[in-house]
């Protein structure tokens, strides 16, 4: 697509804006900060302006553009389905091409497209990150020795613990079925979070696989998913990165590809598909897309229900945007969570409005997503349950900063690690 053809695009969508303003109610930002320059509508409007030629693509633009979460609350809301969330992104990629990246952006961008120098990278960090940050006693993560400036470490914002083993180390790349016969093959996309964050929800995904009869493979070529670049506006890492993950599961014979992270899942279903347009690979990844699935998905489909064992936990659910809005995975967990015996599951309010992490977002505007994660965090505790699930990393480490900033004793699971609980029990009791 040549820059004619994106601004037609864009003009395209701009104009179906009415400017009823239904996007104010639903946007997490503008609830926040009430600041009609963060709406939906008011970001359309700039659009149009600079197409007609009123506006330049200036940084304080740019900035602006950059104070959205896509978490498509008002794509799905919009009455005159404009597709915003796709409007920004084009704007994002416009004005990164007009104003640059910022430094730190782009010096961790670069990093990801050299994948064995971003894995040295990680694995150095966790083997020295005691000496910049002490862990909690409750084990939930690290809060700086000393006031650290920028994204909400000086004011003890608590991070996760990167782990020493990563999961693609502790896992091999053929995990078989541990059924007599195989069922086929799924091929497991990691991503970096599980890799290097929570890995035992990952080895929870292989285990539920392979205890319903699946080999598992995981390609060691695989890569991140270009997430973080490309909805910064780095559309040029993002392909890179899209095309070295597609030439990865090319190579690779599989019925399936499951994903445990909602970012990487709709990165793979749907968002390839504009960074790969015209790519040699886009239709490698038609091909691929079909088969990529939320592991939630995936266990609903093809896996037993019936071997669940009693779990006598209290749970609510967390619906993360790219995984209900991105993914339309909704009612799949829930229909998980209800066949677990003795497992209690209690709706929270508004459990698909936004946390406010938004992948980088939580890193550049640390307080205004705390403020936004606040609302969530009332209605997690609202519930009076003890664990709050999650199917996104991202999700999972904002609201556990949340948790631990209120002194809440809620602890935080991944979707996978609920599922692998109750197979285990099941086995228990000989189902």
């Amino acid at each position: 697509m040549n820059d004619q053809d994106n601004c037609k695009e864009l003009e395209q969508e701009t104009v179906k804006c009415s400017r009823c303003g239904n996007c104010r109610s639903i946007c997490p930002v503008f609830l926040a900060e009430n600041k009609e320059n963060t709406t939906p509508r008011s970001k359309a409007r700039m659009i149009e302006a600079v197409l007609n030629g009123e506006l330049e693509l200036t940084p304080g633009m740019q900035a602006r553009f950059d104070k959205c979460l896509l978490c498509m609350a008002c794509k799905t809301n919009c009455g005159s389905h404009v597709r915003t969330d796709e409007l920004i992104l084009k704007a994002r990629t416009k004005l990164v091409k007009r104003n640059g990246l910022n430094p730190i952006k782009k010096a961790a961008f670069t990093g990801l497209r050299y994948r064995k120098l971003f894995d040295l990278g990680l694995r150095t960090g966790a083997l020295f990150q005691s000496l910049i940050f002490k862990e909690l006693p409750d084990g939930r993560g690290r809060v700086a020795r000393i006031p650290i400036p920028g994204s909400g470490l000086n004011i003890r914002r608590v991070i996760p613990n990167l782990t020493f083993r990563p999961l693609r180390t502790r896992l091999p790349y053929f995990n078989k079925a541990q059924t007599p016969k195989s069922k086929g093959r799924v091929l497991f996309f990691t991503g970096c979070t599980l890799n290097y964050i929570y890995p035992q929800a990952g080895e929870a995904v292989v285990r539920i696989l392979t205890r319903n009869g699946w080999d598992v493979i995981i390609p060691e070529e695989q890569c991140c998913c270009g997430t973080p670049a490309f909805t910064s506006g780095d559309s040029e890492t993002g392909k890179f990165l899209a095309e070295q993950n597609i030439r990865s599961f090319s190579k690779e014979n599989c019925d399936h590809i499951v994903t445990a992270c909602s970012s990487c899942g709709e990165a793979l279903l749907s968002e390839y598909g504009h960074l790969l347009h015209d790519s040699s690979l886009v239709d490698d990844w038609h091909e691929l897309s079909s088969k990529v699935q939320d592991i939630s998905q995936f266990v609903v489909q093809h896996c037993d229900l019936k071997r669940f064992g009693q779990l006598p936990l209290e749970i609510t659910y967390h619906d993360a945007c790219h995984l209900v809005r991105g993914m339309n995975v909704s009612s799949q967990p829930r229909q998980i969570f209800k066949a677990i015996p003795g497992l209690k599951f209690v709706e929270m309010k508004d459990a698909d409005r936004c946390c406010g992490a938004g992948g980088t977002f939580s890193a550049v505007y640390y307080e205004l997503s705390r403020k936004i994660n606040d609302k969530k965090l009332d209605n997690i505790e609202a519930t009076d349950m003890k664990y709050v699930v999650v199917g996104c990393s991202s999700c999972r480490m904002h609201i556990t900063d949340g948790l631990s900033q209120r002194n809440s004793p809620i602890q935080v699971l991944h979707t996978a690690e609920i599922i692998d609980m109750a197979y285990a029990a099941g086995e228990k009791e000989g189902k």
